[in-house]
C-alpha cells in the first residue's frame, strides 16, 4: 500500500512539472509565432541536432512518427525547416534549419535556459544526477510495448 502511495504521489509530480514546463513553453512561443508546444519542440530538436532523419526525432522524441511528420511539414510551410533527400536512400529526408529557424531555435534555447533557472533552483548538480538516475532506472524497468 504505502509503495503505491509512493508512486502516486512520484508520477503526479512528475506530470505537474511537465504540464508546467509545457504551459511556461507555451507562453513564450506563442509570442514568437508558434501555436503549439510540440511545434516548438520539433523545432528545438531540430535545433540541437541538425541534419538527423524523420525517425531520428520521432525516436529521439519519444513520439509518434506522423506526428512529427505533421509538425515538420507545419514548419516547413511555415519556412523555419527544409528536407534534403538523403543520397543513399532517397526514402529518408534529413531536416535542417532555415536561417529563420535557426534564430527561432537560439530563442527557444534561451527560453530552456530560463526554465531551468526557474525550476531548478537550489538544486545541487549531484543531486540532479542523482535523481536523474532513479529516473532512468525506473525507465528501464518499463517494457515497451
Amino acid at each position: 500500500m504505502e509503495n503505491r502511495k509512493i508512486k502516486d504521489e512520484l508520477e503526479s509530480l512528475v506530470y505537474l512539472i511537465r504540464q508546467r514546463h509545457k504551459e511556461f513553453l507555451m507562453s513564450k512561443l506563442q509570442a514568437l509565432g508558434l501555436k503549439t508546444s510540440s511545434r516548438g519542440t520539433v523545432l528545438y530538436a531540430v535545433f540541437e541536432n541538425e541534419g538527423l532523419v524523420q525517425d531520428e526525432i520521432s525516436s529521439k522524441l519519444s513520439m509518434d512518427k506522423a506526428f512529427v511528420t505533421r509538425e515538420l511539414n507545419a514548419l516547413s510551410e511555415m519556412g523555419l525547416v527544409y528536407r534534403l533527400k538523403d543520397p543513399q536512400d532517397h526514402r529518408r529526408n534529413h531536416i535542417f534549419l532555415t536561417d529563420e529557424g535557426r534564430e527561432l531555435g537560439e530563442a527557444i534555447a534561451k527560453i530552456e535556459e530560463d526554465w531551468l533557472a526557474i525550476a531548478y533552483k537550489g538544486v545541487a548538480l549531484k543531486d540532479f544526477d542523482v535523481m536523474k538516475g532513479y529516473a532512468e532506472h525506473i525507465a528501464a524497468n518499463i517494457p515497451n510495448s
